[in-house]
């Protein structure tokens, strides 16, 4: 039989094994087969002193290029700190990160005796230093419970008068991989008037629970133990008082303190017998601003219009931009079809999309400030309340209309020329062939409507009309009655990119832009206007009279005038 070069050296492999464990009096119970995986396996036991420790190396289908590695028989096994979790992989001196295709599978059963011949039998903490630094992402892969502290909110805990309890309010965040991993964070800390909320606690969502703090009465040591005897060793730092009402409320959150350090118990009840769980605790890396333009847009606020494909995914890159204020106006309520473009998910069909994305902006950033109100502003009762939009519109610094809605769009251009505010707005065209992002700033450029007309004039001289496609589906019918094409969500996901950048560049000062033309026409595909995918149309607005004179609309103190001179007494 003829073998390639990575059978022959598999075969290779097999052999020096075979004779490694003839002369080897602590190599025993060789065995090979193939695992549920279709991987070459080698069963084998090590005789270290009085222990026999069942192991398994295994081939990677990537082998040579990769290393073979080492797990324990037994799936449930912890026999090294050095290890990813029970039963995991052993973390050995040869690794993805320095294997060479020289080394040989000999060398890594070697590295595994050398490992578990320095740890002690009654514990698995060995001298053996890591060959590389811990991080805490691999840590928490053992950790199915955890408690996420971060620094402020263990300084408000130790505040807390020693030897008493305060009440807790503590959300947990459920998540099911390859195990089930739950993770506690401190939402508010007491119920009476020193209630506070920690700055760096959680936002919104997880299930809110009831839990309790109690501050040590002195600063007593809590101990590096296992975590079953550690649960049991701080319980018994409780005051009976305090034991009894756990056990009298029945399931319970406790946070221990003794003012250098926390632990959370889980304590549960099934009859008589209680069960105490530790949270392994751990405090979040420093904060890092990863925004260029650091903590800019905190205090701006920003008006959207449309919560749909486009103003969702335009309104959640605001908020990782920083921006500190929102105001979401939208009256429609998403369905499942909306999935397949929309920032939101699942979880928020049926719900109208505005609170729904107000939720969802405090899931990114839960310090920010977010207004959400169901109003169509095509409804008889918007023009009704049209003072009332005038008023939201005029407290914020930015207008966005994302809705693609010729009659929306009238409405913001008119409130926004009458309040001097800026406007930007954006198209995703049918066929998803590209996109226009615009604004309108004050005073620089022409109001609104005329900027809009000077597009239209734009396309025009071009001889081509910008492609409407089909109402909120954004398609476009091919010839001979082909199936619509769709803009897909990578395309609107293009377009709202370059508008959130408009949008910034609006609130900045003019020298610190992006964009420095007020309008684009952006190609995604070679159609209409585009030669080619990215092909992009800067347009600069003409001549224009100014926002006061371009204003067609009378405004509340240009009624009064008109009132006061056809001599029309107020109210009638």
């Amino acid at each position: 039989m003829c073998f390639t070069l990575g059978e022959q050296r598999l075969l290779r492999e097999c052999e020096e094994l075979s004779d490694l464990e003839e002369k080897s009096e602590w190599l025993q119970d060789t065995e090979f087969s193939q695992n549920a995986n279709g991987l070459l396996t080698w069963s084998f036991t090590l005789e270290i002193a009085d222990r026999h420790i069942a192991l398994k190396l295994v081939f990677p289908a990537l082998f040579p290029d990769l290393p073979p590695f080492v797990l324990p028989a037994d799936d449930t096994a912890r026999l090294s700190q050095h290890q990813y979790g029970e039963g995991g992989e052993l973390c050995l001196q040869y690794r993805p990160d320095n294997w060479h295709p020289d080394c040989k599978s000999t060398d890594v059963v070697k590295s595994a005796k050398a490992l578990l011949d320095a740890t002690p039998q009654d514990n698995h903490l060995s001298d053996v230093e890591s060959a590389h630094p811990s991080d805490l992402p691999s840590l928490l892969n053992s950790q199915q419970l955890r408690f996420l502290l971060p620094a402020e909110t263990a300084r408000l805990l130790r505040l807390r008068l020693a030897g008493h309890a305060t009440d807790l309010r503590m959300t947990l965040e459920r998540r099911v991989g390859a195990a089930e991993v739950l993770v506690a964070r401190v939402a508010i800390i007491g119920r009476d008037t020193g209630m506070c909320a920690p700055v760096d606690g959680p936002g919104v969502g997880g299930k809110l629970v009831s839990g309790v703090l109690f501050r040590l009465p002195d600063i007593r040591d809590i101990p590096d133990a296992e975590p079953e005897l550690l649960g049991e060793i701080l319980y018994q730092y409780l005051p009976s008082w305090l034991r009894a009402w756990i056990a009298e409320t029945g399931d319970t959150l406790v946070v221990v303190s003794n003012g250098r350090r926390e632990v959370l118990l889980r304590v549960t009840h099934q009859g008589p017998e209680r069960r105490i769980d530790p949270f392994h605790t751990f405090a979040p890396p420093n904060a890092k601003e990863r925004r260029i333009h650091g903590q800019m847009f905190r205090n701006s606020s920003v008006c959207i219009i449309g919560a749909g494909s486009l103003g969702s995914k335009v309104a959640a890159g605001l908020a990782r931009e920083g921006i500190g204020k929102f105001m979401l106006l939208d009256n429609d309520v998403l369905w499942s079809d909306n999935l397949v473009r929309n920032e939101l998910d699942e979880m928020d069909v049926g719900h109208h999309k505005a609170i729904s994305l107000k939720h969802r902006l405090l899931r990114i950033c839960p310090t920010v400030q977010v207004g959400s109100l169901g109003m169509s502003l095509t409804s008889q009762s918007t023009v009704q309340h049209i003072a009332e939009l005038g008023d939201i519109i005029s407290s914020c610094d930015l207008v966005i209309d994302t809705t693609a809605d010729s009659g929306v769009f009238r409405m913001a251009a008119a409130v926004c020329t009458q309040k001097s505010k800026p406007l930007v707005w954006g198209r995703v065209y049918a066929g998803g062939i590209g996109g226009l992002v615009a604004r309108c700033i004050p005073p620089e450029d022409p109001p609104p409507m005329t900027a809009a007309s000077q597009l239209q004039e734009w396309c025009d001289a071009k001889g081509k009309v910008p492609p409407e496609g089909q109402e909120r589906d954004y398609g476009l019918q091919g010839a001979d009655h082909d199936e619509p094409l769709f803009a897909s969500d990578g395309d609107v996901g293009v377009i709202a990119d370059r508008l959130v950048r408009h949008a910034l560049d609006a609130l900045s000062t003019a020298d610190l832009r992006v964009h420095p033309e007020p309008a684009y026409f952006i190609g995604l595909r070679k159609c209409w206007i585009f030669d080619h995918p990215f092909d992009t149309h800067p347009v600069v607005y003409g001549p224009h009279e100014g926002w006061l004179s371009g204003s067609s609309s009378c405004g509340d103190q240009g009624i009064d005038r008109v009132v006061q001179h056809l001599g029309i007494e107020h109210g009638t």
